[in-house]
């Protein structure tokens, strides 16, 4: 990780971003279609994790997702949130999962280069879920629990114009090193469509992958779990 850091002060040193200008301040609802697959376990119960976007939108109960941002050219402070409140959903008949997955990740940008941005930050995890399913043996088990754990990322953003109107952003980072999760990892690309200076829609595609564990015995929890899937967003700029 050290080395990591490094490389992106060197190169954010090397490089001349552009000067500062007037602070603008964007808004980014967006919408994910999200699959899920994996593994999550509480205490001795271990269930697969397989849930398509029908299953998790037919068993939402209420959902936010959305990015705000500050940003000078030189400078930007963002936070990107999510939130997904699940009444149950089926593992194909293997498992059941309830309960709540958030996701809320601060970051600070710094500008390298006319179309990149490097960023640090931290992503904030909080999940409460009930898992039921069969013990080797054949038995229903049951069992619940909540979790909150915080991965520090660094990562890098890259918007490259297409056309005067259309545009493709790229964001990535890494996260966890260890510290939480054992790997925490992001990749979005998306391509924009400017409707005027101030407004653009953005389609793109996202894949989270995190794989935390801590504890043993009752309180075991594991959670190693990809979720990805389309998007769709507007950016508003003010």
């Amino acid at each position: 990780m050290r080395r990591m850091i490094l490389a992106l002060a060197v190169v954010a040193g090397l490089s001349a971003p552009a000067a500062a200008e007037g602070w603008q301040f964007s808004l980014t609802p967006y919408l994910m279609f999200p699959n899920m697959d994996g593994s999550a376990a509480v205490g001795p119960l271990d269930v697969n994790v397989s849930a398509s976007p029908s299953d998790i939108f037919s068993n939402l109960n209420w959902g936010a997702m959305g990015v705000f941002e500050l940003n000078n050219g030189q400078w930007g402070f963002a936070i990107d949130l999510t939130y997904m409140n699940l009444d149950g959903t089926q593992d194909r008949g293997l498992a059941e999962i309830t309960g709540h997955q958030g996701a809320y990740t601060p970051m600070i940008l710094r500008r390298i280069d006319k179309y990149a941005e490097i960023y640090v930050g931290a992503r904030i995890n909080d999940l409460g879920i009930s898992l039921e399913g069969t013990e080797p043996l054949g038995n229903p088990r049951s069992a619940s629990a909540g979790k909150t754990w915080v991965d520090p990322l660094v990562g890098v953003r890259a918007t490259l114009p297409i056309s005067p109107r259309m545009d493709l952003t790229v964001l990535a980072d890494v996260g966890g090193f260890g510290i939480s999760s054992d790997y925490a990892v992001q990749a979005w690309p998306a391509l924009g469509w400017k409707f005027s200076e101030r407004s653009k829609a953005m389609l793109g595609y996202r894949l989270i992958y995190v794989k935390y564990e801590s504890g043993e015995g009752v309180n075991r929890f594991v959670y190693d779990v990809a979720t990805f899937g389309p998007t769709i967003g507007f950016q508003f700029r003010f």
